[in-house]
């Protein structure tokens, strides 16, 4: 019988690069992903024998036929995909392979989630507004709340790590 194992992993948007080095520790620990669940929090590992997996987990919002067979035809293996994210991996023997090898993709990338993030989070005012003399909203404020506060760390994220690739690009 295989050993398997299920770990919920919690990670926003900002934490791309984190959650990937953290997949990529893991297939160097020998926990090959087999599937992500549909929220794209619990991830199943299956045990082997440790490997060098590059992984890329990627944001779009729209998607075109070309999508898939750009990363595919470059020998890159989708894992996932939901809600919009896409996570890749790649096997290697010596060089590293990477999906965003320069910094406008990077930044780009993260100007989409801005833009997602802060739509969602801009929704959220009217109903915050609409609701905040309803003494009924007030016990759904205690989940609603965290959900707000996680939004604006996420965005938060986004901003300053695209300020940081920024200064980086004008230095180059």
């Amino acid at each position: 019988m295989n050993e398997t194992k299920k770990v919920f992993k919690w990670w926003d948007s900002s934490q791309s690069e984190i959650i990937t080095a953290w997949l990529e520790d893991m297939e160097a620990q020998g926990w090959h992903l087999q599937r992500v669940n549909w929220n794209g929090l619990r991830f199943h590992f299956e045990k082997g024998a440790p490997r060098k997996m590059s992984y890329c987990v990627d944001y779009q919002m729209k998607v075109d036929a070309n999508y898939a067979g750009i990363f595919e035809d470059t020998g890159w293996d989708q894992i996932y995909s939901g809600a919009g994210w896409y996570i890749w991996r790649q096997t290697y023997q010596d060089t590293k392979p990477e999906i965003f090898t320069d910094i406008d993709s990077m930044i780009e990338r993260n100007k989409r989630l801005i833009g997602v993030f802060t739509a969602v989070t801009a929704a959220q005012v009217p109903i915050c507004l609409t609701n905040i003399n309803n003494a009924s909203f007030y016990p759904l404020l205690i989940l609603y709340a965290p959900v707000l506060v996680l939004l604006g760390i996420s965005l938060y994220r986004l901003v300053v790590a695209n300020k940081r690739l920024q200064a980086k690009k004008d230095i180059l």
